[in-house]
């Protein structure tokens, strides 16, 4: 089995206890805290919200309490982590989940103003198609804010060492933006997590 595919079933069997993991309180709520604050300054108004390995929604609510005009939609490639984002929506809530996996996003082009992946583009089978795909859904003047570990300093050590090609150095990565019309408009630390993401 592919490790991707390794990734999808754990993430079906972790989905019914992931809100209650501690990454939760160590990287995933610090990550989306300085995801959402960036993603307000940069695009106050979003019509549209897009996160692409939404897990159990926790940012998409967050977000839906910040930008309370837009439409937010989350795909996941994990079924169980999608049934379990459904389950928990709060009555009336605008969210939408389906699965699918950033390689394939069921949008047509140029939907979203404002497109997350949080901790989730090393587990990603094919980053390329992904970030094509981010690039196709974006509107015109819309945001990607992406948020994982990029191999830098140490980082960069350790990866050879362990072989963790899935954590792409920045080198790697800026010529898989170029190819799709990206580019980086700028990099944000978050507190406690480190300059790794």
């Amino acid at each position: 089995m592919k490790s991707p595919d390794r990734d999808v079933e754990r993430f079906n069997r972790w989905a019914a206890t992931y809100d209650r993991h501690r990454l939760q309180r160590w990287i995933f709520e610090p990550v989306q805290a300085v995801l959402l604050e960036a993603a307000a300054s940069e695009v106050p108004n979003p019509g549209a919200i897009l996160d692409v390995g939404c897990g159990t929604g926790r940012l998409l609510r967050a977000a839906e309490e910040r930008f309370p005009d837009a439409r937010l939609d989350g795909v996941d490639a994990a079924i169980e982590m999608v049934k379990h984002a459904q389950a928990v929506l709060p009555a009336g809530s605008r969210i939408t989940f389906q699965q699918a996996a950033a390689e394939k996003l069921p949008f047509p082009d140029a939907q979203f103003d404002l497109v997350f992946s949080t901790m989730t583009f090393h587990h990603w089978a094919d980053q390329r198609a992904g970030i094509n795909e981010v690039a196709r859904v974006l509107a015109p003047g819309g945001r990607w804010m992406l948020a994982d570990f990029i191999a830098s300093g140490v980082m960069r050590y350790v990866r050879r060492l362990f072989r963790l090609r899935r954590f792409p150095e920045r080198r790697e990565m800026d010529p898989m933006l170029d190819g799709a019309g990206l580019r980086v408009l700028g990099r944000r630390g978050v507190p406690g997590v480190g300059s790794q993401v």
